[in-house]
């Protein structure tokens, strides 16, 4: 996508595989486990980085369609599709997200040039580009990743 920084596009396209690496060949008993009472584990996270994948491309059409949208922050107590997802069992929620992340590229691969610099209001952020929106999605993305890679390996 030669509207978005390389680095951008690269890990758009890659950087989910690491779900898998990391939690491919752990007992889904394991992603479950509350290593923190009352914070999410490995499974909640990972549910909650697949909710992301509808919810930025309904922000980034409506960047493309609308003047200026605004974007109310995402409230996950909500939100019946993480409800939904965090009960599958990793096989199938990886499979989702491998899915999911598919389409997600496609439709920003389809954007049009100057979508990518439209802009919408997000209500804590402020005015976000498309492509910001997109870098946020990555960026997201990666900051579950390294939740789900402590709670893992180090119990924290």
């Amino acid at each position: 996508m030669q509207h978005l920084p390389f680095s951008v596009d690269l890990r758009l396209r890659t950087q989910h595989l690491s779900i898998g690496e990391m939690t491919g060949g752990v007992a889904d008993e394991v992603l479950r486990q509350e290593v923190h009472p009352g914070k999410w584990s490995a499974i909640d996270n990972i549910a909650h980085l697949a909710v992301f994948h509808p919810i930025f491309q309904r922000r980034l059409q409506r960047v493309a369609d609308e003047e200026t949208p605004l974007f109310e922050p995402y409230v996950w107590q909500e939100d019946a599709l993480f409800a939904e997802y965090r009960q599958l069992s990793n096989r199938e929620l990886l499979a989702q997200y491998r899915h999911d992340r598919e389409g997600f590229v496609r439709f920003v691969e389809g954007l049009k040039a100057g979508d990518f610099r439209r802009q919408g209001r997000h209500q804590l952020y402020g005015t976000i580009s498309a492509a910001q929106l997109i870098e946020m999605f990555v960026l997201h993305e990666s900051h579950h990743l390294f939740t789900i890679f402590k709670l893992l390996n180090f119990g924290k």
